[in-house]
């Protein structure tokens, strides 16, 4: 790692490929990873010069920047234990990963603020294969803070030539965004695995849009977050490829494959009840998403069609 004193001491929760890729588009700083498994970790980041590794939250505390490109699901307890080991944290918080907590229905944003209520924080978020980031092919990004000089703090630590990075106010259409595409992806997928065909596909990535905006305005989201990066470029790429996580997962189902959730990131299955609950909190109707709540929880797909189609005929709005 870089012995620059004045270099800024950046942390990332979570040792899998997105922060492989993140340290990859890094530059002049010093990255430290928290890892759980370190002998694991060692393997994925081997031959990358300007990381260390550690096994302690405390490590985190001296660190300007915290990443955390954990999952979703795994926020709070990863919060929990750096607010208990460290005394004073002063860092910046960006959030890599997309979902909303089970149970609570919270944003990652508002996890955050519940245990660092103090402390700047900042989303990032986009159409990002971590394979493609790593391999050094040309990606953009969203910023999404309420901070500037955060921003321009991350823009100049980002290497641009290869990640280009937009900047956005809208927390809130950014999150929603990164999480919803997850489960439209997974309906996506099933359609693939169903062999449907494209124009069902299209119709499913549209109308499936159509309910991000809606629950995103009703959250209090920008109109404008949602055809940007985070928003439809997101979505098109997540539900275009069997290389989405999400994508294969529906694939998966749709063959009646076994689904082993305990050792892969399934955002879109993690975080479809409470998707579904912020519909109903907010009113606001969510007829993909839903489906998709039935197809993970069992139901026979001909029902989940027949309750698609025989939905009233309405105005396209």
């Amino acid at each position: 790692m870089g012995s620059s004193n004045n270099m800024l001491k950046v942390g990332i929760i979570g040792s899998g490929q997105w922060s492989l890729a993140l340290s990859k588009v890094l530059k002049n700083v010093n990255i430290l990873i928290k890892a759980r498994k370190i002998e694991k970790a060692k393997k994925i980041f081997n031959g990358t010069d300007k990381i260390s590794l550690t096994e302690s939250f405390l490590d985190l505390s001296k660190c300007d920047l915290i990443f955390l490109a954990n999952p979703s699901q795994t926020v709070r307890e990863n919060l929990d234990k750096l607010k208990s080991e460290s005394k004073e944290i002063n860092s910046k918080f960006i959030i890599c990963c997309k979902g909303v907590e089970k149970d609570s229905n919270k944003l990652i944003s508002q996890v955050v603020e519940e245990f660092f209520p103090k402390n700047h924080l900042a989303v990032l978020s986009g159409p990002n294969f971590s394979s493609e980031v790593i391999s050094g092919l040309p990606t953009a990004s969203v910023f999404s803070s309420n901070n500037k000089k955060l921003f321009e703090l991350i823009s100049n630590i980002i290497s641009q030539d290869k990640f280009r990075i937009y900047f956005n106010t809208d927390l809130i259409g950014t999150q929603i965004g990164g999480a919803m595409k997850n489960i439209i992806a997974i309906a996506c997928g099933f359609i693939i695995g169903k062999n449907l065909g494209n124009n069902a596909k299209a119709s499913i990535i549209t109308r499936g849009l159509s309910e991000i905006v809606e629950l995103g305005l009703k959250m209090g989201a920008s109109k404008n977050t949602f055809y940007g990066l985070s928003g439809i470029g997101d979505l098109t790429l997540t539900c275009s490829s069997l290389k989405s996580r999400n994508t294969k997962l529906g694939y998966n189902l749709a063959k009646k494959k076994h689904i082993n959730a305990s050792n892969q990131v399934l955002e879109g299955m993690e975080s479809c009840e409470s998707i579904c609950d912020l519909g109903k909190i907010h009113n606001v109707e969510l007829p993909i998403c839903n489906s998709v709540r039935k197809i993970i929880r069992g139901y026979e797909f001909e029902t989940i069609i027949h309750s698609l189609l025989s939905r009233p005929l309405q105005y396209e709005t």
